[in-house]
């Protein structure tokens, strides 16, 4: 066979480093690396000696983690990133510890799930699905914390490139610990924002929005949005809402939308949407993957899917814009009184 030099081998290569990482990541919160360096340095033997690790391989791990971003270190000594410090801390209020560790557990499930079709880890598919299946509030927090990290890449730019200017009521539909709403409101002062979400959510969003400074210009509206009307709004938001349902729940929450919105109102949803093609955009769908391995009905979809919802919904206008590096803000208006 002859050589063939054109073809690009960088793919595999790069899928392979991407998973020796996430396993050095996996290995070093399983050990409490990022909890013993917080707030600290070490040196290579006192890290060795503190965690009880052989000193042959101790030197390469702790460095392949500055090369990727999550440790420091200054002259012989370690200490967190800024990213380690802030999510990779078991104590801390952002810690997405939790998710990594159960992203490992859902995805080696991918092969049987692929064969049955069924979810690797909610089982009940109702309004109340989360609610049951993360009791506790430590439980509750994490989650949250997780949804706070992935807002982190969005929020800034749909609080500062939305137009707001006509809004007055804001309601963040499942806007869990209020960062959302928090992020509108910090850029938009003159807009009145909402949180709804289910009261298992109201302590991870009092003690949020004390940390952030902004108690006092956001509110929580207990309720489920499948069965509870929505408050009143001018704008309602779905952020990385839709994607956790199937098709005929979506179209409930959308009508939903649509009967709390005031003429002319606007529906925002956000989420990783796969590309028309089904080509590229390959963060859109292993996330589309991972809702699948999550939940019983949900699932990505395209813009102009969500587009064709928001029409069915009774919306016009419909528009699709990237929000952020990685996702899609899709907007409908509810057409004015005749």
């Amino acid at each position: 066979m002859a050589f063939d030099d054109t073809l690009d081998r960088s793919a595999i290569w790069k899928l392979g480093i991407s998973f020796f990482g996430y396993m050095s990541l996996l290995t070093a919160m399983e050990l409490r690396l990022f909890d013993l360096l917080a707030g600290r340095t070490a040196t290579v033997e006192e890290i060795r000696a503190r965690l009880e690790l052989h000193p042959r391989l101790l030197p390469d791990f702790l460095d392949a983690l500055v090369a990727v971003g999550l440790l420091r270190r200054e002259g012989d000594r370690y200490a967190n990133s800024p990213l380690a410090e802030e999510y990779f801390r078991c104590d801390a209020p952002t810690s997405i510890v939790r998710f990594f560790q159960g992203a490992r557990r859902r995805w080696e499930g991918l092969p049987g799930a692929l064969k049955t079709g069924e979810s690797q880890v909610l089982v009940r598919g109702g309004s109340d699905m989360f609610a049951s299946a993360h009791r506790g509030q430590e439980v509750w927090r994490s989650l949250m914390s997780w949804f706070d990290y992935l807002g982190a890449m969005k929020n800034p730019e749909l609080a500062r490139e939305f137009d707001w200017s006509g809004i007055v009521d804001f309601v963040d539909a499942g806007g869990g610990s209020g960062t959302a709403a928090a992020h509108v409101v910090r850029e938009n002062p003159h807009v009145r924002a909402t949180v709804f979400d289910l009261p298992h959510a109201e302590p991870a969003f009092e003690e949020q929005l004390a940390r952030l400074g902004m108690r006092e210009k956001v509110s929580f509206h207990a309720g489920d949005f499948f069965t509870d009307p929505l408050p009143r709004a001018d704008a309602i938001l779905f952020s990385a809402i839709l994607h956790d349902w199937d098709d005929e729940q979506r179209a409930v929450l959308l009508r939903q939308a649509f009967d709390a919105l005031r003429p002319g109102g606007t529906v925002l949803v956000t989420n990783h949407m796969i590309d028309p093609d089904r080509r590229g955009k390959a963060s859109s769908l292993l996330v589309s993957l991972n809702m699948m391995l999550i939940t019983p009905g949900g699932g990505g979809y395209t813009t102009e899917q969500c587009r064709s919802w928001l029409t069915a919904a009774g919306f016009v206008d419909t528009a699709a814009r990237p929000l952020g590096e990685f996702e899609s803000l899709v907007t409908g208006r509810k057409p004015d009184d005749r």
